[in-house]
């Protein structure tokens, strides 16, 4: 009887352990099965993530490739009716030389890049010290009627530019401005709301013990800003400085408007003057484009590191 026992009590020990296998390998199957899913979601997720970024490649790169091929063609070739993405009768510099040396209405165009820089960069460097300026104080000043001038000055961000558009010449036409590079330059010294609303949020990121520690060793509002947060902003101000550059100097319609004399033309008017009434020569207006656009291009290969170093520096401090 004993013997009977006991074979009967290993026999049920046998059968739990079976059935808690039982239990366990379809736990661990679904855990593998799990563990394949998430892979498979993270490869579709890069899939994806790539494709975005070849599409958007795509959208950048192959206007300027056009451009660029247009204006190496020869004038017949780029008036057929099928574009070669690579010219059949060869590549030519004469568009380029003909653009430096076409006598038109305007300004070479040595001139013109020459009157959009001394126009431009004085004005807008000025312009983003008075935003930096500005965004200082409201972030972290204290003064009555703080938030509802902030909330007024960020509600012109609603407001289109061509809003103010016959105001401003009315009132610049008033003053007897119009006809000179002042409306141009003046406005833009006074700095941009994008630039405050910007620097705002990068100045609240800064701690506060910095302006503390620079009060105690005998600092003035004047000296932390121009000593500590001046500083510390001055990625910041380089970003800021160049998306407010690029907007100016791809403005047509300030100098079509505000420019009489030919001798203040901009680079976009004197590029507008390669476009004829009756014919058109692609290859001289894609190499006026071309001309213009390699400016900007430098801009962004030449502060690229400081840009990344500034950002390095910043989040190092909100850390």
């Amino acid at each position: 009887m004993t013997d009977v026992k006991i074979a009967d009590t290993s026999f049920a020990l046998n059968s739990e352990t079976r059935a808690l296998n039982k239990e366990k390998q379809p736990q661990a199957f679904s855990g593998q099965t799990g563990n394949g899913d998430s892979k498979k979601k993270k490869k579709n997720l890069h899939i994806g993530t790539y494709t975005c970024f070849l599409f958007v490649f795509l959208m950048i790169c192959i206007p300027l490739y056009v451009m660029i091929v247009t204006s190496l063609t020869t004038e017949a070739e780029a008036h057929m009716a099928a574009f070669h993405w690579i010219p059949q009768k060869g590549l030519t510099l004469s568009a380029y030389v003909t653009a430096f040396t076409k006598d038109t209405a305007g300004p070479n165009l040595l001139v013109a890049f020459w009157n959009s820089m001394w126009i431009y960069i004085p004005s807008v460097a000025v312009g983003i010290f008075m935003g930096a300026f500005a965004a200082y104080s409201f972030a972290k000043l204290e003064f009555k009627a703080k938030k509802p001038l902030f909330a007024l000055l960020i509600s012109g961000l609603t407001l289109p530019n061509c809003m103010g558009t016959i105001a401003s010449f009315l009132m610049f036409d008033t003053i007897g401005w119009v006809g000179t590079p002042l409306p141009l330059i003046v406005p833009k010294m006074l700095g941009t709301v994008g630039t405050v609303f910007f620097l705002r949020q990068f100045y609240l990121g800064v701690p506060d013990d910095l302006m503390g520690a620079g009060r105690v060793d005998g600092l003035g509002e004047f000296g932390v800003f121009f000593n500590i947060m001046l500083p510390i902003s001055l990625p910041a101000l380089l970003s800021q400085f160049i998306l407010v550059f690029i907007s100016a100097y791809n403005d047509y319609m300030g100098p079509l408007l505000y420019l009489h004399n030919a001798d203040y033309y901009t680079l976009t008017i004197a590029i507008s003057f390669f476009s004829e009434a009756y014919a058109q020569n692609w290859p001289l207006q894609m190499a006026g484009a071309a001309i213009a656009t390699l400016p900007l291009l430098l801009l962004y290969l030449l502060s690229q590191k400081f840009i990344l170093a500034g950002v390095a520096i910043s989040s190092g401090l909100k850390g």
